[in-house]
């Protein structure tokens, strides 16, 4: 085992120091990019976070005005069981404890639901019956 660990140790080192020298930082690139950059307030980062912002001509923000049905589907796929994907819909704050305590929603029998509804709306460009729905079972 400390072998293993000398090992990797040693290959970390190296490829450190192997690539070090490659990347360098251009101070004056990086100042531009500053100075060019848009002012965001903590307002703006909080309807952000949330999903809430409108798309705005004159702001040069992302605007997330529905969840992408693709990316809720994936989502859902992948830690559905633990209901991340409502989350990303926008649902109540402790789903996460039904789903993950219930064993996946019900032994998985409402992350399944979820993941089929979740398809068909992906297909058809149309989830919004389930953005910000806070009923455990959205499909209902």
């Amino acid at each position: 085992m400390k072998k293993l660990v000398l090992l990797f140790f040693s290959l970390f080192a190296l490829s450190t120091f192997a690539f070090a020298d490659k990347y360098e930082v251009n101070e004056n690139e990086v100042n531009a990019l500053f100075a060019s950059a848009t002012e965001v307030s903590s307002q703006d980062l909080n309807l952000f976070g949330a999903g809430l912002m409108n798309t705005n001509a004159n702001n040069n923000l992302a605007s997330f005005n529905r969840p992408n049905p693709w990316a809720a589907f994936a989502i859902c796929w992948v830690v559905g069981g633990f209901g991340i994907h409502r989350h990303y819909l926008g649902t109540n704050g402790y789903m996460w404890a039904l789903y993950t305590f219930t064993c996946g929603g019900i032994f998985g029998i409402v992350t399944f639901v979820d993941w089929v509804v979740l398809l068909i709306g992906a297909a058809n460009n149309d989830i919004g019956n389930y953005v910000n729905n806070k009923r455990f079972m959205m499909w209902l």
